[in-house]
């Protein structure tokens, strides 16, 4: 096979490949999730260094590339380490002779410096007669990073025991109970200036938060010197209205009553950023105006906005990490929490006092918990034991729950879109809730003034949350857009009656880009409604009621039936159906993605696949290099 074929844009980017170099490109293009600016890129790279006809230098900004998709911050130069980058892309002899090659390659100096400070695209990185590849910015941000890290470990911090009798006051006055795992993450968070808290969904996060915060305005710290943050516009606003309601079911004094106007942030806005210069007004002249600052879903958090986090913050200042370190990395490059929350038998980590690890679900179904840690523990006969499910049955998943098995036994599209037509049944037209489906709540709901501010609404969106597909990826028959395509072909004549183009009267709504003025983020998930007048507005659900705005007037957005897992990240539904290609890009599959999918349920989650994919994707792991101890 040769680029004409099939990929006339890499001929065009890499006129003068060999047929080996043709091959590992397209591996890449195939396997490793990489954009096509990805590859422009590297063309420019390897022009302006006068390396456009040299193959290893190719090769070694083909896999830094891939390196950064995976959550890893640099590569290896060994020939196992390459060796099994190489081994998704060509045959196991050809990624041998490929790590060879590289390994033995010459310095080249016009693209690879020797020092971060060095004005190369990529720097050469030794520690300990071990060399690492890394792109610059990457390594400053790891290196200033973990200075950060070792001077804030290594600070004074407040006893524990100085905040026990806070503890004991909130404790005892609150309704929802702390277990084990819990109260010690909060000890541990209130006596450190540096505290990392890790668990699934349903292990109580957010209880922890709320608790938190109780304890440290009796501890006296003002509610305005406390700042809280996501990376996100969507799950900042998560965490504000999570927090507002369980303010609610306190029988709040005065204390408490001081948290009410606390609300969530964007790490971005935290730090001021301006987009149209590229800066945060946030560093270290100038930090953070705040004595705590709470950070959650941190796993969504890359390095370099980490490392700007860690800089902005004065050394008084109590900095607490939440997040699931065993979900999928940040998009952009370097997996911090994962690097920071150590496995419990790494007992001689300085972290290992600063890192509490939630093991109790209190939300999710109990067979989904058990498949979510298997899924963990690389157990691929998980996939032989899960029972099978036929898409007949869906409206019988609520009553049963659990973690099943939708078997593509053809590997079709068209087998597919038979699956997705039982589940657009169930999820609209069958499931109920107070005797009221779905589509009949679609088709009797009218907006008007009072959905500003009641909950006339929450019905419908519960509804809406009951079922959720989500895509491993974008692209085909088996991409969240193809899918999303089918379901408006398939749903708009019966939802949206005589509606043509754009939007109709029940389709989802995905925002895709962040609009602060009328608190739309993305991610944002809302349903196309109509108005009293008959226009087409979207209703988003909010704390206090539900909010809409006119359908051409919305930010970004997109169909939202089908959602990418990465999009998912810290949401939750009742039952899930997670589609994987049978012919998936071997590196979009991993097991940090799969459990990522089905700890979205809290009822059922159905894996829909071929065995033989889903086993692979469970037995595979993110590998995330880095040369640095983050630790110490």
């Amino acid at each position: 096979m040769i680029f004409g074929d099939y990929f006339p844009f890499l001929k065009e980017i890499f006129p003068t490949a060999g047929p080996g170099l043709q091959r590992l490109l397209q591996g890449g293009f195939e396997n490793a999730n990489l954009l096509r600016s990805d590859f422009y890129t590297m063309r420019d790279w390897l022009e302006i260094a006068a390396y456009g006809d040299v193959e290893e230098a190719h090769a070694l900004l083909l896999l830094l590339l891939m390196s950064l998709e995976e959550g890893s911050l640099c590569i290896e130069l060994n020939e196992t380490a390459l060796q099994r980058r190489l081994a998704d892309l060509v045959t196991p002899e050809e990624a041998a002779d490929w790590a060879r090659r590289i390994v033995a390659a010459p310095a080249f100096p016009e693209l690879i410096g020797l020092s971060p400070d060095d004005h190369r695209p990529v720097i050469l990185h030794v520690v300990d007669n071990r060399r690492y590849l890394y792109f610059q910015k990457y390594l400053r941000a790891e290196i200033e990073f973990q200075r950060e890290l070792k001077n804030r470990l290594n600070s004074s911090v407040q006893a524990a025991g100085s905040w026990q009798q806070m503890i004991d006051e909130v404790l005892t006055s609150q309704p929802l109970q702390l277990d084990r795992d819990q109260q010690a993450a909060l000890a541990v968070a209130l006596g450190n200036n540096f505290a990392i808290i890790s668990g699934g969904p349903g292990t109580g996060k957010t209880s922890i938060v709320l608790t938190l915060l109780r304890c440290l305005i009796r501890g006296g710290i003002a509610p305005e010197r406390i700042a809280l943050a996501a990376p996100t516009g969507r799950a900042a606003q998560r965490l504000t209205d999570a927090l507002r309601a369980g303010l609610e079911r306190l029988a709040a004094g005065e204390a408490d009553a001081r948290l009410r106007d606390l609300s969530a942030t964007t790490l971005h806005a935290l730090l001021g950023y301006r987009p149209s210069r590229h800066l945060f007004t946030r560093h270290v002249e100038n930090p953070i105006p705040a004595d705590v600052v709470i950070v959650d879903e941190v796993s969504m958090v890359g390095l370099v906005l980490m490392s700007r986090l860690m800089e902005a913050l004065a050394p008084t200042t109590k900095l607490i990490l939440l997040g699931d370190k065993d979900q999928l990395p940040s998009v952009e490059a370097g997996a911090v929490l994962a690097h920071l929350a150590p496995d419990a038998t790494e007992v001689q980590s300085p972290l290992r006092d600063r890192v509490v690890l939630l093991k109790t679900n209190h939300r999710s179904e109990q067979r989904i918990r058990e498949a979510a840690q298997a899924i963990n523990r690389q157990d691929i006969t998980l996939i032989d034991r899960l029972p099978i499910v036929s898409p007949h049955a869906f409206d019988t998943l609520e009553a049963d729950g659990g973690c099943w098995l939708l078997e593509q036994t053809q590997a079709t599209a068209a087998e597919l879109r038979g699956f997705l037509q039982h589940w657009a049944e169930q999820a609209f037209f069958r499931s109920r809730l107070e005797d009221a489906t779905l589509g009949a709540l679609i088709e009797a709901a009218v907006l008007d003034e009072r959905d500003e501010d009641a909950g006339r609404l929450h019905p419908l969106f519960a509804l809406m949350d009951r079922f959720r597909l989500l895509t491993l990826v974008r692209d085909g028959a088996w991409g969240c857009d193809e899918i999303n395509a089918f379901f408006d072909s398939h749903l708009r004549p019966r939802l949206g009656g005589a509606a043509r183009g754009g939007l109709f009267a029940g389709a989802p709504v995905l925002i895709t880009r962040n609009d602060a003025s009328r608190g739309l983020f993305n991610g944002d998930v809302g349903i196309t409604l109509r108005d009293q007048a008959g226009r087409l507005r979207v209703a988003f659900q909010r704390q206090e009621g539900v909010v809409s705005f006119p359908a051409e007037s919305l930010p970004a957005h997109e169909l939202g039936f089908a959602l990418t897992v990465h999009k998912s990240q810290g949401s939750e539904y009742a039952n899930v159906l997670v589609v994987v290609p049978p012919r998936a890009g071997k590196r979009l599959l991993t097991k940090e993605l799969v459990y990522t999918a089905i700890t979205r349920a809290k009822t059922s989650a159905i894996l829909c696949g071929t065995k033989d994919v889903l086993k692979f994707a469970i037995g595979r792991k993110i590998v995330r290099e880095s040369a640095l101890d983050w630790g110490v």
